[in-house]
Order: structure tokens, then sequence, then C-alpha cells
């Protein structure tokens, strides 16, 4: 069986080396051609690349122009409102004379500040009393925590 196996083997063998064509055996023709197709495919891929670049950065280009277009209208019409504003102002004041319309009132010869700073200092001594009452009723009492 393997004898058989072996011999097929190298009658097949034989068969394909026992051929002389060869692909680059006609140099002017058969290599060209080859030649000339990888270059007309890296080419076409060359092409399609730079073109598919080419279309990102013009839609680039062209978001960015849109922005800056509206981001300067913007501006310029912030620009106008600002100046129409500053000009209505300046022409309307109709004599307007801005008094200080604030008193320094006072209530038992004392102004707010003295008041606020009177209220919190009774606050904080009451604060300070009711926490010593506490502790000192904690020391006197006979408080047992023991489960018996």
């Amino acid at each position: 069986m393997y004898k058989k196996l072996l011999i097929s083997f190298a009658l097949f063998a034989c068969l394909i080396f026992s051929f002389s064509m060869c692909f680059a055996n006609n140099a002017t023709d058969g290599l060209k051609d080859a030649a000339n197709g990888v270059r007309n495919v890296v080419g076409g891929v060359e092409n399609t690349v730079e073109n598919a670049a080419k279309d990102i950065s013009n839609a680039s280009k062209n978001v960015t122009g849109a922005m800056e277009n509206g981001a300067s209208n913007v501006t310029s019409n912030v620009e106008n409102a600002v100046t129409e504003n500053r000009d209505t102002m300046a022409t309307n004041n109709n004599g307007y004379n801005a008094t200080r319309t604030s008193t320094n009132a006072t209530f038992m010869g004392m102004g707010s500040s003295a008041w606020t700073w009177l209220i919190l200092g009774i606050a904080a001594l009451a604060i300070i009393a009711l926490v010593w009452y506490y502790s000192m009723q904690m020391n006197r009492s006979n408080y047992n925590d023991r489960d018996e």
C-alpha cells in the first residue's frame, strides 16, 4: 500500500515539474502586466484614501467657517446693542440725580451692626449656660448603667 502511494506521489511530482512554463518566462508582457496591475491597484487605493481625506478636511473647514461666521455675527450684534444702550442711557437721563436713600437709623442709640453683635453675644452665652447646666447635672445624678 505504501509503495503504491509513494509511486503515485513520485509520478505526480514528476508530472508537475516536467512542464517548463513559467509566469516570468515572457519578461516583456507578463511582468509588465503584473507590475501595472499592482501599480493600478495601489494607485486606486491611494486616490480613494486621498479623496476621503480631502472630503473630511473640507467638511471640517466648512463647519469651522460656519461657526466663525456665527460667532462673528453674535459678537457684532452684542457690540451694536451695547452701543445703542449706552447712547440711549447717555441721552435719556431726564435730570435724574441718585441720592442716598438709606439712613443711619438707630434704635435706642445703637445701629444695626451693634444690635446684631449684641444678639449673637446673648445667644452664645445662652448656649454656654445650657451646656454647663447639663454637664453639671450628669455629675450630680446617680445614674447606673448596669443591668442588675
